[in-house]
């Protein structure tokens, strides 16, 4: 990766909003070779999209819950049953294939106990082929997601 490439990542991960002339003189480069430089990292997937970081709690979302589930079975059809299925749940944030005792990790976000009961009922119940479910809820986030590491 080009080190200009890498300048408009990190500045992209730290702020989308930016205009290309903003983001051209944040990096160093003029405003058409930054956009040229842009569109080429979204054509070849290295960005894949833009959006706003929310804050949770702001939008009512007090409770953070890490959910390991085992499956059953680890057969193919089992594990594309269980991902097709986490795909049409709205709840579930994030949903990682994991080495280790756990199947899966979820991440699960909701404005309280009650809310987080439901969703345990309504949607992590109904996964299929879950031979067991063990929900970790966060204290405190003490470091934030705020992108990836790029080469300097």
């Amino acid at each position: 990766m080009q080190r200009a490439d890498a300048a408009l990542l990190q500045a992209l991960q730290a702020d989308s909003a930016l205009s290309i002339a903003q983001l051209a003189e944040a990096v160093g480069l003029s405003a058409s070779a930054c956009h040229r430089r842009v569109k080429a990292l979204e054509e070849q997937g290295v960005i894949a999209g833009y959006g706003a970081r929310l804050e949770p709690r702001a939008i009512g979302l007090a409770v953070e819950v890490f959910v390991e589930i085992s499956l059953t079975s680890q057969s193919r059809e089992a594990m594309d049953r269980f991902e097709r299925a986490v795909a049409d749940f709205d709840d579930i944030l994030e949903c990682h294939l994991m080495s280790g005792a756990a199947d899966y990790l979820l991440r699960v976000a909701a404005a309280d106990l009650d809310q987080y009961d439901a969703i345990h009922r309504d949607c992590l119940a109904r996964l299929p082929g879950v031979s067991s479910m063990r929900s970790s809820f966060s204290l405190r986030r003490i470091k934030r997601f705020a992108g990836y590491p790029l080469p300097r």
